[in-house]
């Protein structure tokens, strides 16, 4: 049997080892199949380490084999998200079952929710519209007309569900599968430690966040027993070199890139939002203050930091697509990261199954020619590039903080651990 996951590991820490354990010893799986964020994270930041490090880690942890999630995916809403991983992992041929974590792991709750959000029927229609009218922000909006389609017994409970960012990933999860019609099993594990938005260490698990703000606020020590220890050894050297990148990192090359015109060409910058972030381009000091100054009642601050994200990475409209009327991020390849001997052994079987074409080299995937697909060369061709943009940004950055050279992306080799 092959488990996928879809993981940012921004960083890997003990949570994600237990689901790679829940994986292997409560579903038996042969095979664990990581669908990973590259660079850059769905809230639209630089990850603390690059797709290579974590992948690496990843391969280290138990997982078998790590395919890469567009930039156009791993930096979208949750839903292009959840769609990008789940159509990676499908298109693979091979993965059996997706496992996922929620605070909340009633698989049944989770995919009426799911459902009610794909039917999208008039009433439904009819409270979420009226609610964005009002001013509520689209999270808001969005739990009132759940919470009006559901059985009242649910009333006093739905407010906690939709507030868990994990159990909205898992409908969106849901909500992929569906959407794709996959034969993929969704299986949800319940989420244990921390939250996800909790910064305290307490304990052997903490949160992603908590344990990166520990590691910027120089406190590497405090982490060691919320990560495995071959994990923590990683980290230890990546702290002494310096190789961490942080969110405002970025703000120098942010704050050029907010000077071009037509921001509204990016996705997710409407006009509203172009014009707040040209009205207080003067006060731009750095990405964390400037996503903080332009925030409205209406306007998430983690939309914010997508959409200065899609700026500042070139990720325009044209990379994403239309499917039963929703915008989802265009998914025309797959990219391998790595795998080590057990993932080895997937190889064949993906050639002999994947419904899309594979890459272990970007240099390969220039050259080749997708007239066969349903999407023309130059469409592909711009994803591409795009992806190989981002990280280029992402190493620049680096290079410049480390005053190290950092190795091209066009002459990087696959991982095998």
């Amino acid at each position: 049997m092959v488990t996928g996951i879809i993981a940012e590991y921004n960083p890997f820490h003990n949570g994600h080892k237990l689901q790679i354990d829940y994986a292997r010893n409560t579903l038996n799986a042969d095979y664990i199949v990581v669908a990973l964020s590259p660079d850059y994270t769905q809230r639209g930041e630089v990850a603390l380490l690059s797709k290579y490090d974590r992948a690496e880690i990843a391969l280290k942890m138990g997982v078998d084999l790590v395919i890469q999630i567009p930039v156009n995916a791993a930096t979208d809403s949750s839903m292009g998200y959840a769609f990008g991983g789940v159509k990676l992992l499908d298109s693979l041929g091979i993965v059996d079952t997706l496992l996922f974590s929620a605070e909340d792991n009633n698989m049944g709750l989770l995919s009426d929710i799911s459902d009610i959000e794909l039917s999208e029927d008039i009433a439904y229609k009819e409270v979420l519209n009226l609610s964005l009218r009002q001013g509520l922000s689209f999270p808001f909006a969005r739990e009132r007309a759940i919470a009006d389609r559901l059985p009242d017994t649910y009333s006093n409970t739905i407010h906690e569900l939709l507030s868990g960012s994990n159990n909205i990933l898992a409908i969106e999860y849901i909500k992929a599968i569906k959407l794709l019609k996959s034969n993929i099993t969704p299986v949800c594990m319940k989420r244990v430690g921390a939250s996800y938005n909790d910064n305290t260490i307490a304990g052997n698990i903490a949160s992603a966040s908590a344990i990166r703000e520990a590691i910027k606020c120089g406190s590497i020590d405090t982490i060691k027993d919320t990560v495995p220890d071959k994990a923590y050894s990683s980290y230890k050297k990546f702290y002494s070199d310096n190789t961490f990148l942080y969110p405002d990192d970025v703000s120098l090359m942010l704050g050029y890139k907010l000077l071009q015109d037509n921001l509204t060409a990016y996705k997710d910058c409407n006009e509203d939002l172009s014009n707040r972030i040209n009205n207080e381009l003067h006060n731009f000091i750095n990405l964390t203050s400037f996503r903080s100054l332009i925030k409205s009642k209406n306007i998430t601050e983690a939309r914010i930091s997508r959409t200065l994200c899609h700026i500042l990475l070139g990720l325009t409209c044209d990379l994403y697509e239309e499917i039963d009327g929703r915008i989802v991020p265009y998914i025309p390849y797959i990219y391998i990261l790595g795998f080590n001997n057990n993932g080895s052994k997937l190889m064949s079987d993906i050639k002999d199954n994947c419904t899309l074409p594979f890459f272990t080299s970007y240099n390969d995937a220039l050259e080749y020619s997708f007239k066969e697909s349903s999407y023309d060369n130059s469409s592909v061709l711009k994803l591409i590039s795009t992806d190989i943009g981002a990280t280029r940004i992402y190493n620049i950055i680096l290079a410049n903080k480390t005053n190290k050279e950092v190795t091209s992306e066009l002459s990087r080799k696959f991982l095998v651990v």
